[in-house]
């Protein structure tokens, strides 16, 4: 951990340092200076400046304005397996989810600008770097060192364009630093020239960034192979055209899967990664600050001063498991919430399904108590990074020093198994074997016990609410499990108790305590069981499928796996998929009542919403640019 906040607070001070503005052409950047300021003489003249400059570069990452708040949390909802809460207009966050997003947004502008920033601290960096004297003069390692940072900044650039193609398509393209009297009314240039470029780039970041296994949250070659097999299959998906103004995909899409299915062989081959075994665990290493890169093969790192409300990581606060009053726990105002119909998909056996999703809020004393009041599962929140995992919850108050994980090694299984039935025109012994991997692991194949259920065997009496009982479970060897009262009867005694997690890992049968937190009522007693431990059989898929039905699992179990994780819209869409989603999802919501709030089908629009609006400032003042489609 140590480790981890040195890099972190590097990170923190190489963006005051290279506190600049970005290439984008609205009148403040172009009055501002730009980054060409650090010259070699002033700024690059040694190793550590230029390490320096390299950090401003992943600094971008961190910012709320991008994985510290809006991929995760605005541009990622209201698909099939959330939505943001709420409806207020004057709020970016809602808004923007629910498809009422406009060119106005102040979110669409602070993105935009993020990302052209780190662009163009990136060119600094690929231009200033080589014109420094031990870039050529220097010892070996001060050589290899600027050649990493070199690597690091072409990757990053490259990722960073990545993301303007995939939330903006056709953008502004620009690969040399700033200068004073720039022309910076670029027109957009084609996305797919630009994901030559980016592809390019990527490959040339991965022959050069170090093989092993990182210390801290840069880039090596895996995770830049990694990502490029990700922006592959972007590029190989559909988008929206901004000429024909319909979902369309290239010609030659196979190649792009091709170029996907190299760069995952190369990364599995090494044997560097592997599935951690408990799925909670991955998060609750998240939540402490544990770094794993054996699960973990890209992220993101974060950090906040203690007790500061401005910055660190939404994870685990605003995208977090509700705390509905300070205590324990400092207040947590979960704003994604979970669709009915995503947590009635998952199978039995699957511990994925409590541990990502919170029918639950989590009181003062830190106790979990069962949502009871009316159409309370349209109030079901993510709960992958719920403040009972955090490490220093109390002083990580309005944001977290959790990681934001860019890339999982299970996204990498599933990318292989989606790959290999396209290539092979239905799924191979390859694409069972991943698949069935992250599977196993979802029901706990590889870890001893199982989970429990627990049952009311007795309901006492004397108790005030249900609200004022709690339940709980000691030994047994596992986790996670949780179970609360729903309701008392006419003698005070327990009624009703609903199982909130069934836990993983128990061995033997642990003991059930019911107790009053108002110290009013006694007598009621619980026994808990274990469940029957899943087998592969359990979690294997059906062997036999269609190239349809395959691709159809994937789908689904690239939902199951990756909630909530910033991947599902942009996943909807390269499958031409999210319209279908979307009307699929209301359709089942309005089956369990008919009025289940779920607004993204009255909104959303095809052949406008697969691509989000240039910034209106940006429009303004360049008149090169045009609008994206239907804005």
């Amino acid at each position: 951990m140590k480790s981890n906040m040195k890099f972190n607070n590097k990170i923190l001070l190489a963006g005051l340092i290279f506190g600049a503005t970005a290439i984008v052409s609205c009148k403040k950047a172009v009055e501002t200076e730009p980054y060409s300021f650090f010259t070699s003489d002033n700024f690059f003249s040694n190793e550590t400046e230029a390490y320096s400059a390299t950090l401003g570069v992943y600094d971008i990452m961190s910012d709320r304005s991008t994985y510290g708040f809006n991929i995760p949390l605005v541009y990622d909802n209201d698909t099939d397996i959330g939505q943001t809460e709420g409806s207020n207009l004057a709020d970016d966050y809602r808004v923007i989810p629910h498809y009422n997003g406009t060119p106005e947004r102040a979110a669409f502008l602070d993105t935009w600008t993020a990302f052209y920033k780190g662009i163009d601290r990136a060119n600094v960096v690929l231009a200033r770097i080589p014109q420094m004297g031990i870039y050529s003069s220097g010892t070996q390692a001060q050589k290899d060192a600027l050649n990493r940072n070199m690597a690091e900044a072409k990757f990053l650039r490259a990722f960073y364009y990545s993301e303007l193609v995939h939330y903006w398509g056709d953008v502004p393209f620009k690969t040399t630093p700033s200068q004073t009297g720039d022309d910076f009314k670029l027109p957009v240039t084609d996305r797919y020239e630009i994901y030559k470029f980016i592809l390019k780039e990527m490959q040339e970041a991965a022959d050069a960034l170090p093989t092993a296994l990182p210390t801290d949250e840069r880039i090596n070659k895996w995770a830049a192979k990694a990502m490029l097999a990700r922006v592959a299959l972007y590029a190989g998906g559909y988008s929206l055209s901004r000429t024909s103004k319909q979902m369309e995909r290239p010609a030659n899409y196979r190649e792009y899967y091709t170029l996907a299915k190299q760069q995952i062989d190369d990364v599995i081959a090494q044997n560097q990664y592997k599935l951690n075994p408990s799925y909670s665990q991955v998060f609750k290493n998240q939540c402490q600050g544990v770094l794993e890169p054996t699960e973990n093969i890209f992220q993101i790192a974060f950090f906040n001063s203690d007790n500061n409300t401005t910055s660190g990581n939404a994870l685990g606060v605003i995208y977090g498991t509700p705390v509905t009053a300070l205590g324990v726990y400092f207040s947590t105002n979960g704003r994604t919430l979970a669709v009915r119909p995503f947590y009635d998909s998952f199978a039995t056996g699957d511990a994925r399904r409590d541990f990502s999703i919170a029918n639950y809020t989590i009181d003062a004393l830190g106790n979990k108590q069962p949502q009871t009041l009316a159409r309370a599962d349209e109030s079901w929140r993510a709960a992958k990074w719920s403040r009972e995992y955090q490490k220093q919850e109390l002083i990580e108050r309005g944001g977290t020093r959790i990681n934001y994980v860019v890339m999982r090694y299970a996204d990498l299984l599933l990318m292989r198994a989606e790959v290999e039935n396209e290539l092979n025109n239905g799924p191979n012994t390859l694409a069972y074997e991943a698949i069935n991997q992250v599977r196993r692991r979802a029901y706990g194949i590889d870890v001893p016990g199982s989970g429990i259920s627990v049952s009311l065997t007795a309901p006492g009496t004397g108790y005030t609410t249900f609200s004022s009982i709690k339940f709980q479970i000691t030994g047994g060897g596992g986790s996670d499990a949780a179970v609360g009262a729903v309701s008392v009867n006419a003698t005070k005694g327990v009624a009703t108790i609903a199982m909130m997690n069934a836990g993983t890992g128990y061995t033997s049968v642990p003991t059930v305590s019911i107790v009053p937190t108002d110290g009013k009522g006694s007598g009621a007693t619980a026994v808990a069981t274990l469940l029957p431990k899943p087998t592969s059989t359990n979690a294997d898929l059906q062997s036999g499928l269609s190239k349809d039905a395959f691709f159809k699992a994937v789908q689904q179990e690239r939902a199951w796996e990756l909630s909530y994780e910033g991947l599902r819209r942009a996943d909807l869409i390269r499958w031409n998929a999210l319209k279908q989603s979307i009307d699929d999802t209301n359709t089942k919501v309005k089956a369990i009542r008919s009025n289940y709030n779920y607004p993204a089908p009255a909104n959303f629009i095809t052949g406008k919403h697969e691509l989000f609006p240039i910034p209106l400032s940006e429009i303004d003042v360049n008149k090169n640019i045009k609008q994206n489609p239907g804005y």
